[in-house]
């Protein structure tokens, strides 16, 4: 495969490596104006391989400066999955999974800090590392830490579980190096399936009635809604010590239906209105066969969180910001087709949908629709998507159906950049697709059926 054909699929307005391996997005923070972003990096393969920390940063979330990466693996593992803080003082803290195997071949995870200078330039890791050592379980990673004001400490939360994680525990502390177990969280709520329990964040949020409320959101690495990797996220209270779901165990609440959205996270010290989310636009089923020569990975668009009230209670709504929508030229469908003059554009309508109807959505000039929106006799709507295979990826094709409730009247909102689409449903419901198509600037086609 040619570079150029690599390049073809390089978005332009979404966060990628130059050269090398990325996957979950880590550390975000917004410090001095300035959003930056770690990130999962292998800097010398396409592949997934030693995990060190990459790092790029921006002003406006659309233009992207990358930097030398900032961790690189040491005598106790590799670099995975963590976060960043800032604290009263004006510090600068990395926090993060250190990764080996032990004599038995068996996964050994602890917590490590680093130090960081306000630039974030510089990086010393801290001298008694692991601050957290190895608790006996197999998945012990992914630390997201936040400052608890009401309890006065900091609190960690962390993918725990046996071979395969399948909850959060909660971790507090006073000086982010002495910290104390608290609870555990998810044995027997949401989505549980074959793969672990990972990257967690925990936020409070206030719903439009004034009240407040704690989001936990998880990804999962399998058995998700739709087939792979996805994230999930729960609503509830949270004490200090405890996280307590507001919904029924069995509710599962997903913050994107599609195939390439995971491991979610929200920037510290940024929007506490409404969280700032960043996520890997990628599928563990497939991420290690994309089509690529320079880069593999990349970055979702970011998207305000903020919690709204619907028929079925408290949910979770994602914004893309304004500075980053308008980065996007809008195309015009109101003729039911439209020609791009790029790869990247931006399309929004309002559908109407009678009992019995259905409207069709196809991109890139495809002769099948990649998205159906049918509404039923009986009232309730559903999102066909479909993704044809392509290459040597077994598991990327996929046809399955979204459930979008009673939605009769809606609006239709797609970003779609150069074969990454995220498209959703009056800002509620969000489906996330990777696609590698022949024409990237393809024709494009709204159809009543």
């Amino acid at each position: 495969m040619s570079t150029s054909l690599t390049e073809k699929f390089r978005p332009k307005l979404h966060l990628t490596a130059k050269y090398g391996w990325i996957n979950d997005p880590n550390g975000l923070i917004k410090v001095d104006g300035i959003y930056h972003v770690f990130y999962q990096h292998d800097p010398n393969s396409i592949h997934h391989g030693p995990m060190h920390w990459g790092h790029s940063s921006s002003r406006d979330l659309v233009n992207w400066e990358q930097h030398e990466v900032a961790l690189f693996p040491d005598g106790n593992g590799t670099c995975f999955s963590g976060c960043a803080v800032e604290t009263d003082d004006g510090k600068i803290k990395l926090i993060y999974t250190s990764h080996r195997l032990d004599e038995a071949g068996k996964d050994f995870q602890q917590q490590c800090l680093v130090h960081a200078d306000r630039a974030l330039s510089k990086f010393e890791k801290e001298p008694s590392n692991p601050i957290i050592k190895n608790s006996g379980l197999g998945c012990f990673r992914d630390p997201k830490v936040f400052w608890h004001a009401e309890g006065g400490r900091w609190i960690m939360a962390l993918a725990h579980g046996e071979t395969i994680g399948q909850s959060i525990g909660f971790h507090s502390s006073e000086d982010l190096i002495n910290w104390t177990f608290e609870s555990e969280f998810g044995n027997e709520d949401g989505r549980h399936g074959s793969g672990p329990w990972e990257c967690p964040d925990l936020l409070p949020m206030v719903a439009p009635d004034g009240s407040k409320h704690w989001v936990l959101v998880a990804g999962i690495g399998d058995e998700a809604y739709a087939p792979g990797s996805g994230t999930m996220y729960f609503i509830g209270k949270f004490d200090g010590k405890t996280f307590t779901n507001s919904n029924p165990r069995e509710t599962e609440l997903w913050l994107d239906y599609g195939r390439d959205y995971y491991a979610a996270q929200s920037f510290f010290g940024a929007h506490k209105d409404a969280p700032l989310a960043l996520a890997w636009s990628n599928n563990w089923k497939y991420s290690q066969q994309t089509p690529a020569e320079e880069f593999s990975g990349l970055m979702s668009l970011p998207r305000h969180l903020r919690l709204v009230e619907t028929p079925d209670g408290l949910r979770l709504s994602s914004l893309v910001p304004e500075s980053v929508s308008s980065a996007f030229s809008t195309i015009d469908l109101s003729s039911g087709q439209a020609q791009p003059a790029s790869g990247t554009y931006r399309l929004e309508e309002t559908i109407s949908l009678a009992p019995g109807s259905q409207v069709t959505l196809s991109l890139f000039g495809a002769d099948r629709p990649q998205f159906t929106f049918v509404r039923d006799k009986n009232g309730r709507t559903r999102i066909r998507q479909v993704r044809d295979a392509y290459g040597d990826m077994n598991e990327f094709a996929h046809d399955y159906d979204i459930d979008a409730g009673n939605l009769g009247a809606f609006t239709l909102e797609v970003f779609v950049d150069n074969g990454l689409v995220e498209l959703n449903l009056d800002k509620l419901i969000w489906t996330t697709n990777v696609y590698y198509p022949d024409t990237p600037a393809g024709a494009v086609t709204l159809t009543e059926i």
